[in-house]
């Protein structure tokens, strides 16, 4: 073990340090980087910021995209890039806690639904007077990976890692349940297989290798370790789409009351998507689109907050975000929304290349090279546009093969749904100016927010409700990519176009 001295502000402290793990993931370990959402090794984000200040090493390329020269003198660099080293000495700067919650209403509680996002924690109370309080923070675990199979492979290195997120994810949940007196209330709580496996405790290996399997199906109630009630888990429908759609569905079913057929997308860091073809009978898929839309890994990509730009604007002046005091930080959502805006001025093309314009607005936009400019403090990369570029091919691809294998066309569809890390805040005419949504489709498209969280508060409060979704697993049919190698490689590189394919 490696000794380094740490000082985070008036804390001071000497932890031993596994000198094999990287840095960042030595901090997450020992409790750094709780509250920050970062890429976890990727060399995306540049969150994972520390200054050493003795025995400083060598800065790499990663550390010379994200600092200057100046700063790097300083001894500025990024923790996920450098080994532990003896004797050395850094300081990390103070984090911000992204908790919020606010109560809604005095009256006592009927009912809690939570939602484990892989990047955000959100849950609700029902108040026995109708009204709702919400409550939302980043996933205590995101330190140890930033998308699903990163985090499963942490969780499988070792029985101690597997307990660390085990353990981060029910301490969460308890402290949440310990916030209101009521011992009764029903709980329901909904999340992708990956989160639900380890909260339950229960083998990862058929999530992280063909053939995949899941140990646990949920459909029923669970004890979880160190809790004295039990917590109602809806199905999940194959290893790769879970609780959060099937609580998801219930919600769209039975609270929207949908006409058939439909496509239910849910995208987050992960995209599952589901067609209805009536009441009894549907498909579903999952794509791997990575934590780009919840704003995670991009350049400076934020879950979204009360400074983080959700979109933009054309303006006379230029492009400029909607939000007032912005802190340079924008959420998936205002990242589609600037590469509509680009799209529209024919700065960047369908492609995803940026080009000069002959438009007179387009003459506002700052292009220096590679990279677009907004107040100087923010600018777009090419990197940035590529990584939300392969969300964009990896949907519509998990469309069309759904569409196919259904034999469905998109124009037969009654309806089109976007929840999870879309559903909240962006716009239609965003994703269809980038080609998310089929042609001639954006009038029948709706955003519907946290369906998962609005699902398990309906299944908490209905039994009608908790009865159709625990009958789920029987009318759902699961079609899985990885069962289309051919049809993956020569079909995702088609879709990396900002149009539908």
């Amino acid at each position: 073990m490696t000794r380094i001295r740490i000082l985070q502000g008036e804390n001071r402290s000497e932890p031993d340090f596994n000198p094999h793990k990287s840095l960042v993931q030595n901090l997450f370990e020992r409790e750094f980087f709780r509250q920050t959402a970062i890429c976890s090794g990727l060399g995306l984000c540049g969150e994972c910021r520390v200054r050493f200040f003795r025995i400083v090493p060598k800065p790499g390329d990663k550390d010379r995209e994200f600092f200057s020269e100046q700063e790097l003198e300083q001894g500025w660099r990024l923790a996920c890039s450098h080994f532990p080293e003896a004797g050395a000495a850094l300081e990390i700067p103070v984090e911000v806690s992204s908790e919020h919650f606010a109560w809604a209403s005095e009256a006592e509680v009927s009912a809690l639904g939570v939602d484990i996002g892989t990047t955000t924690l959100k849950w609700g109370f029902l108040h026995a007077d109708e009204k709702l309080s919400l409550g939302t923070c980043l996933n205590p675990q995101m330190g140890a990976g930033s998308e699903i199979m990163s985090r499963l492979a942490y969780a499988s290195r070792e029985s101690a890692h597997f307990s660390l997120l085990q353990e981060l994810m029910i301490k969460k949940i308890k402290s949440i349940l310990l916030s209101v007196h009521e011992k009764e209330i029903p709980v329901v709580t909904a999340g992708n297989p990956a989160m639900i496996h380890i909260l339950l405790g229960k083998d990862i290996t058929g999530l992280l290798r063909h053939p995949y399997r899941l140990e646990v199906t949920g459909g029923k109630y669970y004890t979880l370790s160190g809790l004295d009630r039990q917590i109602f888990i809806p199905p999940l429908l194959s290893p790769f789409v879970g609780a959060d759609i099937s609580s998801g569905l219930g919600y769209l079913v039975h609270g929207q009351k949908p006409r058939f057929p439909f496509l239910f997308c849910d995208l987050g860091t992960n995209g599952e998507i589901v067609l209805g073809i009536n009441k009894d009978e549907f498909y579903s898929t999952s794509v791997a689109l990575g934590p780009a839309l919840e704003g995670v890994g991009l350049r400076f990509g934020s879950p979204f907050g009360p400074k983080v730009a959700s979109g933009f604007v054309l303006t006379p002046k230029g492009i400029e975000p909607k939000q007032k005091n912005w802190n340079s930080h924008v959420s998936g959502s205002g990242y589609l929304s600037l590469l509509s805006a680009l799209s529209r001025l024919g700065i960047m093309d369908a492609t995803g290349r940026f080009a000069v314009s002959r438009t007179p607005l387009s003459r506002t936009v700052d292009l220096r090279g590679n990279k677009v400019f907004i107040r100087d403090r923010f600018y777009l990369s090419g990197r940035d546009v590529e990584e939300i570029l392969k969300v964009k091919a990896a949907f519509t691809l998990g469309i069309k093969l759904l569409l196919q294998k259904t034999s469905m066309s998109a124009d037969r569809l009654a309806g089109i749904y976007l929840a999870g890390a879309l559903g909240e805040h962006v716009e239609l005419e965003d994703l269809d100016q980038l080609g998310f949504l089929p042609k001639g489709s954006m009038h029948k498209s709706r955003v519907l927010g946290n369906t998962s969280l609005k699902g398990a508060l309906l299944t908490a409060r209905e039994r009608t409700v908790r009865n159709w979704v625990q009958a789920l697993p029987d009318k759902v049919h699961s079609l899985a990519l990885a069962g289309e190698p051919k049809y993956l490689s020569t079909e995702f590189f088609r879709h990396m176009r900002f149009e539908y394919v």
